[in-house]
């Protein structure tokens, strides 16, 4: 560890705390604390905090009172995972209709974290968390990097959309939080043209960072136009994949340039879900001390282990809009068997859900999948208040590419009767990015599903020859 490194972890880290109203500092202690927990001991833990979760959610949150006494159960019915099944599963479409009814009343508004899904299933989800539920994911996502022999001030190069790579003023606290004690340095992957792969290159290279970050498409155009070009790189310690499925493709030509390997994540902010590859590459470590994960079937009855199902998650440290038994979208398993490295945690197999696949426009440009949602905002701004509001009257989208390259894009507004004329702008965003083909915005009262029955926002069938 570098002097950087501890002046950051003990002094900038728990004075970020004390400045944000945060806690990362003594979560991450805790953490590294319950990675000595056996197995037994990690599931006493989830027990524990489980049973104060279900009393506070039936006494606090109207939504699961009604739903407790409706279905003529106890909190106390409910004392560990084992009892979980007892719920029905919460989905979607029941936040919608519920969303006033999920809020704590004994937690004060000024508490809240207001928070949104990417859209990245093509259904927008608004809901909240606190400081307690984001001091845990920074402090499970530290655990982690320390696996791979990095450091809170170790520099990050991030490369992603919105969702990962807005910048804030260096002025503003969220600024220097990023950059001071995250040391996390954030680039755009909105544009793949020649030029803008040159400058993130150049600023990479510029940076030197220990390792970089983002979504694993677009790390791996990035890595395809270093590959192409021939280019030089500095030494990487560790490449991290995060915010969509990782195709075996992307980590062979990823670890091949980069020449480090690559450690890939899932989560789920909506639901708490945080979970990271180990050295061992065996799957995916889950972070217990912050949820309960079932893999259901679509009633939400359990699955055994190693069965494709869906990722129900219980969120333990959501006190604000609690998650239980919530249907996140994506299919997975979990491993039968515990991991090598001798970690207690559970593991994710294979996360099969938000497809990786890239699609390209006309001119044979790849365009990240994970991108394709961003483009319902105005001018691409994702943290914009009003552009959020138009963003969320969209219920469900979907984005179709046929053979010959053209888009069609399906939109199910929340109000039929808003004006369509207000999404003009989504064309327009589309073109910029699809140069060269036909685009085309329709309102419909439902989207279809695919012949498989499954719900994907993404739905190509164009393949580009050069």
């Amino acid at each position: 560890m570098t002097p950087y490194n501890i002046i950051d972890r003990y002094l900038f880290l728990p004075l970020g705390d004390v400045v944000y109203g945060s806690r990362v500092a003594a979560s991450l202690k805790e953490m590294q604390h319950t990675a000595t927990f056996s197995a037994e001991e990690l599931r006493r833990l989830q027990d524990s905090k489980l049973q104060r979760l279900v009393k506070h959610s039936y006494d606090t949150v109207p939504y699961y009172h009604r739903l407790f006494d409706r279905l003529k159960l106890k909190p106390e019915d409910i004392h560990s995972c084992d009892e979980l099944h007892l719920l029905p599963v919460l989905t979607k479409q029941t936040i919608r209709d519920n969303y006033a009814d999920l809020f704590s009343t004994a937690v004060s508004p000024k508490r809240w974290r207001k928070s949104s899904t990417g859209g990245s299933t093509g259904t927008p989800l608004q809901f909240c968390t606190d400081n307690v539920e984001w001091s845990s994911w920074k402090a499970s996502t530290l655990r982690a990097w320390e696996w791979y022999g990095l450091h809170l001030g170790d520099k990050i190069f991030s490369l992603g959309g919105s969702s990962i790579n807005k910048r804030k003023a260096v002025t503003s606290f969220k600024g220097l939080y990023d950059l001071v004690i995250m040391r996390n340095h954030k680039y755009s992957s909105s544009d793949v043209t020649d030029e803008c792969m040159q400058r993130n290159y150049q600023a990479l290279m510029k940076l030197r960072p220990s390792a970089i970050r983002g979504y694993g498409s677009s790390l791996y155009i990035l890595a395809r136009y270093i590959q192409t070009h021939n280019l030089p790189l500095c030494p990487i310690k560790a490449v991290l994949t995060t915010g969509e499925v990782l195709m075996a493709e992307y980590r062979r030509t990823l670890e091949e340039v980069f020449n480090a390997p690559v450690y890939d994540a899932y989560g789920a902010s909506d639901g708490g879900i945080l979970s990271h590859e180990c050295p061992c590459h065996s799957g995916l470590h889950i972070t217990e001390e912050s949820c309960i994960i079932e893999i259901t079937d679509l009633q939400g009855n359990p699955l055994p282990d190693g069965t494709v199902g869906h990722v129900c998650t219980t969120d333990l440290d959501n006190f604000v809009f609690p998650f239980l038994r919530y249907h996140v979208g994506d299919m997975a398993y979990l491993k039968t068997e515990p991991c090598a490295c001798g970690r207690p945690s559970r593991l994710i197999g294979e996360v099969m859900g938000r497809a990786g696949k890239l699609m390209y426009n006309k001119q044979g440009v790849p365009i990240s999948p994970t991108i394709l949602p961003m483009m319902f905002y105005p001018n691409l701004d994702y943290h914009n208040r009003e552009y959020q509001k138009r963003y969320y009257k969209i219920d469900r989208f979907q984005i179709r590419q046929d053979k010959q390259g053209d888009i069609l894009i399906l939109l199910k507004l929340k109000d039929p009767s808003e004006p369509h004329e207000q999404f003009n702008y989504i064309i327009d965003n589309y073109r910029n990015h699809f140069v060269g083909s036909e685009v085309t915005l329709r309102f419909v009262d439902e989207i279809p599903t695919l012949p498989s029955g499954k719900e994907d926002y993404c739905v190509s069938e164009y393949d580009y020859q050069a």
